[in-house]
């Protein structure tokens, strides 16, 4: 009997072959404003090290969903809270959010609204208050 010769995906051994596309990571590097000339060994290196990254967050997450559910799915909700209580991926915060229902947002929103006016107008009324002072 001939066994298959490709592995699982997360067993994959390491290889020259990268899994995602150098032509969207040299695109997504150009984006930024102050990279220059991006070698074909500097594409590869960033393209390794960010599939290795995503490797590591994903398994991470589900290692600390696995203890929490008996469910084998990763969820963004698994990577969100992960993001939220490890130190070293507070980079990410603004990327991987927790995610908030739109009345609860809302809600935020309004609350927000009205601490910023009641503020300003105490001190509107505090600068009005000096100013009578000061006329008199």
């Amino acid at each position: 009997m001939v066994e298959p010769k490709t592995k699982a995906p997360h067993l994959r051994t390491p290889t020259a072959e990268t899994v995602l596309p150098l032509s969207r990571v040299r695109t997504i590097m150009k984006s930024s404003m102050d990279t220059g000339l991006i070698t074909n060994e500097v594409l590869f290196l960033m393209t390794k090290c960010s599939e290795l990254f995503v490797q590591h967050l994903a398994r991470e997450a589900y290692a600390a969903s696995c203890s929490k559910e008996t469910s084998d799915t990763l969820k963004y909700e698994h990577l969100s809270q992960l993001v939220n209580k490890s130190s070293n991926l507070e980079f990410l915060l603004q990327i991987v959010p927790e995610k908030i229902r739109v009345h609860t947002f809302q809600e935020m929103l309004r609350l927000n609204r009205s601490g910023t006016t009641s503020d300003d107008d105490d001190d509107d009324d505090s600068e009005s208050e000096s100013e009578s002072e000061s006329d008199e």
